[in-house]
């Protein structure tokens, strides 16, 4: 993971900094090397030692190294975000467990940021909240009601064409969104509150917490609304070629506990 992501700073670096930073960086990392303890620096330099020789080894397409991650995964459909300590969120747990639901529990002490992204999203301000197969869903009473309707199992399954009428309603199932990276569509959609995943980053729009002015998170750094239309052509223009490969997400990935 590690290895992964200094990979990619490498890459945001290569394409943005001046090739004298660039080499500033490098050797300051070659003298905090020289300084380090014995067992860092031979930990650290193969590491150092892979990025200088990134540009000589035939590298894997994005997608080959999205493919690789994706077998890699085990993850479930259902995440339940919340607060370990709240009743809501526990019980929630039980229901799905009783259900033979498997479920990814993400902790949102250890997110506020991604508390407050999903507040705006949704419009509710109390978890715990239930997202499956990307889609929100709802909290405790939400999660009964699907159980007591009999389509839980369908709604995990991804059989939504088979739900009830009344599930439709809960899940808001009023408009299908196109999935295509095109710059419109990645325009369209971010304004919406979605989230463009691009290997280890995601994309999305927000609110600025001091001056409230609408935001764009790319590559990890703050840009003005305004630079939104080319970002999402650069996106679009970098998927088109297969240099990174991009999904869209209704929640944030968070770490779970």
């Amino acid at each position: 993971m590690l290895k992964r992501w200094l990979e990619k700073a490498q890459k945001i670096a290569d394409r943005h900094l001046p090739e004298e930073v660039r080499e500033g960086g490098k050797r300051l990392a070659e003298r905090v090397l020289e300084r380090a303890p014995e067992r860092l620096r031979d930990a650290a330099r193969p590491l150092f030692a892979d990025a200088e020789g990134a540009a000589a080894a035939p590298e894997p397409s994005a997608r080959d190294v999205r493919r690789e991650i994706d077998e890699d995964k085990t993850e479930p459909g259902v995440v339940v975000f919340g607060y370990p300590e709240d009743p809501a969120t526990q019980r929630v747990w039980a229901l799905l467990d009783e259900q033979g639901v498997e479920t990814r529990r993400m902790d949102l002490h250890q997110q506020p940021a991604a508390a407050r992204q999903i507040a705006g999203v949704t419009g509710v301000m109390v978890p715990p909240y239930v997202f499956i197969k990307g889609r929100f869903w709802g909290g405790e009473g939400e999660v009964v009601s699907l159980i007591e309707l009999g389509d839980l199992a369908r709604v995990v399954a991804g059989d939504l064409a088979a739900i009830s009428d009344e599930a439709r309603r809960i899940g808001k199932i009023v408009e299908e969104f196109d999935d295509a990276m095109s710059a419109e569509n990645i325009v369209k959609r971010l304004r919406l509150g979605h989230i463009v995943a691009m290997e280890d980053l995601d994309c999305w729009c927000e609110k600025d917490p001091e001056s409230g002015a609408l935001r764009v998170i790319y590559e990890g750094v703050p840009r003005p609304i305004g630079d939104l239309e080319a970002i999402a052509e650069e996106i679009a223009r970098l998927v088109e070629a297969e240099e990174i490969e991009a999904r869209w997400l209704l929640e944030p990935e968070v770490s779970t506990f």
